[in-house]
């Protein structure tokens, strides 16, 4: 949540603050990304601000051009004559090729003044050396702050990085254009790779093996030897440490100078130590690429899990936390189970910290994988979704060998053995969970339908179809313990349509009503199969409390969260949508960024309120 006081209204519509000089720019697609690059010339390169210039006029003849982002030999002023690198972006969709924005607009510039490396940014990132010559060669990259060239990286080299997204899309753009393969195989061959940069993170000495050099990039027999000697052996270990995602006779699948592009890319970040949030949100954006949503299959929106969470782990002590038993039974590219590794690892950073621990990220990480290997567990019926979720929870903490696949709507006694021995019905403490709803995922089998209460409750005649999401309710129930919480992501209509009376008078006699949040319409942004969302959080009922229950002496004077935020950060297109002051000005948080106009990331602060007034 954002603090008020902590916010300064700045920017008047339209407008983008400039990351170097501190002037207002228009807002334009081509700003931001300029605006993305000129943080990451700073934040990931090393370089100093104030050796920065943003639309630098560089003299070619009789005309006079601007190159976007140029960088200026250290202290000195900033003219032609003292550029040193030349950074031109682009649009994410803008090729190198393009005869009026490719790269040979950067060529030129490097022609016309004494600036010996360029990066140009668009659909690819490609770096150019200036030779003795004055000709132009492709290189991996541009130098670091410090160095007079690009190099092969040592482990002191990796840098955390604060952006993700657009690198993975390059790379992954890159794959597919260049590799012959299709998107879903250009995901699966780009997170092998990545598998293989944390690999060699976690266990490489100093010189690294996920690494490649400029003169290598650009030969065939560099980048052979590249796959030979190093990408293959690092994804051997991978098999090895993860032979529940990887088969044994899997093989890196790409083409010498496509595993060579991706490693230049990858190369001098550490995916291991960036946040986790930078991770999730690059990783989620490279999955929903891949992910068609014909099967009501879509993302649950990070602030949507993190909500969820949040209000559940509000019931437990926090000294529990770290024993609950958690299941997503339709985990899909695991949402809410990275949201919960995610607000888990804050609770405990937080338990560090107030120990006066100095690295209390470092401390925590190889609790968190025990934790999640022990108490972590998902269940999907999509195998291209289970192997997804594996590898997000990887990234994130761990907890992955305890993701199956299983259709959860059949009863454990039909699901593979690992599923059946690891997630038996009435062992978890917490249920989330974000069903898949919509007019295509309705069940007809009689044999999936004789299993259900609910098929059968407050009618004479067995129904022979009956919405998933429905069924899905009564499993998240089989799951929990007595005295478990449930957290499901459902239509609105199962909580008012008087034809779904007999549903909530099944829950009702089963459970405790905890909290009820209508989600804005425009929540799951461009995905069209989800309508009116709610999230529902029930408290499953005590074995006393059933009984009562049976017997109509249930007590049902406890009171019941209720909210419904008006905005989700996103419009009905899913572009974000930010906070503005009364006289239009956009508002800046302290770090000078504009804040999402996102009210379902405050409800859990409402619901503390709530539980301390309650009280």
């Amino acid at each position: 949540m954002v603090e008020i006081n902590k916010i300064v209204p700045l920017i008047p519509p339209g407008k983008v603050l400039c990351f170097i000089t501190g002037t207002l720019r228009k807002d334009t697609p081509e700003e931001n990304v300029r605006q993305r690059w000129a943080r990451a010339l700073v934040d990931d390169y090393g370089y100093l601000k104030s050796d920065i210039g943003v639309e630098t006029s560089i003299k070619m003849g009789r005309a006079t051009k601007w190159c976007d982002l140029t960088i200026f030999r250290s202290g000195q002023e900033h003219k032609q004559e003292n550029i040193s690198i030349c950074v031109e972006v682009k649009r994410d969709d803008i090729k190198p090729s393009d005869a009026k924005e490719g790269d040979g607009q950067l060529i030129s510039y490097l022609a016309a003044c004494p600036a010996k490396f360029g990066l140009w940014v668009g659909q690819e990132m490609r770096g150019y050396q200036k030779n003795d010559d004055t000709s132009v060669e492709q290189v991996a990259d541009i130098p670091r702050a410090g160095d007079d060239a690009p190099r092969k990286p040592r482990r002191t080299d990796l840098r955390i990085v604060h952006e993700l997204t657009s690198v993975f899309r390059r790379c992954h753009n890159y794959i597919h254009a260049n590799g012959g393969l299709q998107k879903a195989e250009a995901f699966h061959e780009m997170l092998k790779l990545i598998f293989c940069k944390t690999y060699d993170e976690q266990e490489g000495g100093i010189e690294l093996d996920f690494s490649v050099a400029p003169a290598e990039q650009k030969s065939i027999g560099g980048q052979r030897k590249l796959v030979e000697d190093r990408l293959k052996p690092l994804f051997e270990h991978v098999k090895m440490a993860y032979p529940f995602i990887f088969l044994e006779d899997e093989t890196i699948k790409l083409e010498p100078s496509v595993a060579a592009y991706v490693v230049g890319e990858l190369q001098f970040i550490s995916i291991l130590n960036s946040a986790t949030d930078v991770k999730g949100e690059a990783y989620e954006t490279l999955v929903g690429a891949n992910l068609r949503g014909d099967r009501g299959e879509y993302f649950t929106p990070r602030n949507v899990c993190d909500m969820t969470v949040q209000i559940i782990m509000q019931n437990f002590k926090e000294t529990e936390l770290s024993t609950i038993k958690v299941i997503d039974c339709c985990c899909g590219t695991g949402g809410f189970l990275v949201s919960w590794i995610d607000n888990l690892r804050n609770k405990l950073i937080e338990q560090e910290r107030a120990r006066g621990n100095a690295c209390p990220a470092a401390s925590v990480r190889d609790r968190i994988k025990q934790i999640c290997g022990q108490s972590l567990y998902g269940l999907d019926i999509n195998p291209f979704l289970v192997r997804t979720a594996q590898m997000n929870l990887v990234m994130h903490g761990d907890g992955a060998t305890n993701v199956h696949r299983a259709s959860s709507l059949l009863r454990p006694g039909e699901w593979p053995e690992m599923a059946r021995l690891n997630v038996p019905f009435g062992s978890m403490d917490v249920v989330i969970t974000n069903p898949p709803f919509g007019d295509e995922v309705r069940v007809d089998d009689a044999h999936v339908l004789s299993q259900y209460q609910l098929a059968e409750w407050g009618t004479e005649n067995r129904r022979t179809m009956m919405p998933a999401e429905q069924l899905f309710m009564e499993t998240g129930m089989n799951f929990l313990k007595p005295g478990g919480f449930l957290g499901v992501v459902i239509p609105d209509g199962i909580l008012n349509n008087p034809g779904l009376e007999f549903l909530r008078d099944w829950l009702l006699r089963r459970s405790k009503l905890v909290a009820s949040i209508d989600l804005p319409k425009e929540t799951f942004g461009r995905n069209k199969g989800v309508n009116n969302p709610s999230v529902l959080i029930v408290q499953k009922f005590t074995h006393q409390e059933y009984l009562d229950a049976e017997k109509n002496i249930v007590d049902t004077s406890g009171e019941v969260f209720m909210c419904a935020p008006v905005t989700s950060g996103i419009d009905k297109r899913g572009n974000t949508v930010f906070l503005r002051h009364p006289n239009g000005e956009y508002i800046l948080d302290q770090d000078g960024a504009r804040v999402p106009d996102d009210q379902i990331s405050m409800v859990p602060r409402a619901y503390e309120n709530w539980l301390i007034s309650a009280s």
